[in-house]
């Protein structure tokens, strides 16, 4: 049996590239449910990611369609298999908002993550300390944000970079992450002394691009890219939302970004040396 579940990357993913495939047949909703012994309904489901799917029934799906490729079934195969996968995470439902819980649970299957950022540490790299002034400057056009919980998901979300397989986690940021002010010197001293703590990590780099580089092609914003077996993802931010990029063409537009970005930076001992400096100055 087939289950219903709340979206995930994966799922949509899983979706997105079976609507492809059926609309590269010409077949509508209804053909397709009638070639698949399916109702129009839980096939939509499945194409937007709505409603799970067992193997047998993909199998099925993908003989039906007429795909013989195998690595192609496989990669449809591992998507079925890891879209409605439980996280940790999942005990935060209906607390953070959706968006929150794909970009975890693509973090925490991530083997490569690539930070741009223009003002704030990284979530993973943040103190408790830190991330507490973070999220309470927020300004609530509601009820005020739960700041302990979610510094806890925040603290939480750390333990994968000393997981069995952590991801690389590759930082660049700008001075000004450094300098900006929270909670004051000593919250700000213990940040900085962390992240030259996690610079030393075998998994982490960390780069600072200062001030006198002048003009950057980051400037338009900081960015996320994570990778995982199964897909590659740009996570672009403003004050409202978030967006994930995944067509391949905008996020190889990302990456050359961020080699710039990187050719530019101090290296991560010189890096490490530049933090020392503001931290022995404040």
């Amino acid at each position: 049996m087939e289950n219903a579940q709340r979206p995930t990357m994966r799922s949509r993913k899983l979706g997105q590239r079976l609507r492809a495939i059926r609309e590269e047949r010409g077949l509508t909703l209804q053909k397709a449910a009638r070639l698949l012994n399916r109702t129009p309904s839980s096939l939509s489901k499945l194409e937007t990611g709505k409603r799970g799917i067992r193997r047998p029934a993909l199998e099925h799906m993908l003989d039906r369609y007429e795909i013989s490729d195998p690595d192609e079934r496989q990669y449809l195969f591992d998507l079925a298999r890891d879209s409605g996968k439980k996280g940790w995470w999942l005990r935060h439902e209906g607390k953070l908002a959706p968006a929150a819980l794909d970009y975890i649970s693509l973090e925490a299957e991530a083997s490569s993550i690539k930070s741009h950022e223009l003002h704030l540490v990284p979530g993973l790299m943040q103190t408790e300390e830190y991330a507490r002034e973070v999220i309470g400057s927020g300004i609530s056009l509601g009820t005020p944000p739960a700041v302990d919980g979610l510094v806890e998901v925040r603290m939480r979300r750390q333990q994968v970079l000393f997981g069995p397989k952590p991801p690389h986690l590759w930082v660049i940021a700008s001075e000004a992450v450094l300098r900006q002010q929270f909670g004051g010197s000593r919250v700000m001293k213990a940040q900085l002394r962390r992240l030259v703590e996690l610079s030393l990590l075998p998994n982490v780099t960390f780069q600072v691009l200062p001030f006198e580089v002048g003009g950057h092609p980051g400037l338009n914003g900081s960015f996320t890219t994570l990778v995982t077996s199964e897909l590659s993802v740009v996570l672009v931010e403003n004050l409202t939302t978030g967006w994930y990029l995944e067509d391949p063409v905008e996020i190889r537009r990302y990456d050359v970004v961020f080699d710039h970005q990187r050719a530019r930076a101090l290296s991560p001992s010189a890096s490490r040396e530049f933090i020392e400096r503001i931290v022995s100055e404040s």
